[in-house]
């Protein structure tokens, strides 16, 4: 985290917080119709992009899930 702070974070510290969070889910590809969970060998379940990009951050190929 940077040592210093924004203007806009001198506000009040429960608005800077659900902003951050906000802005960290936008960058994720929760949500995402290529998403899916896929069953690993060992048992456990996986989430995969069917389109073959990493999984976990949003990419061009984002379309929304319906």
């Amino acid at each position: 985290m940077n040592a210093e702070l924004c203007k806009w974070e001198m506000a009040d510290p429960v608005k800077i917080l659900m902003s951050r969070e906000a802005a960290a889910e936008k960058r994720t590809c929760a949500g995402c119709r290529h998403a899916k969970e896929v069953a690993d060998p060992f048992g456990g379940v996986v989430m995969r992009c069917l389109k073959g990009r990493p999984h976990g951050k949003k990419c061009h190929k984002f379309e929304v899930n319906r």
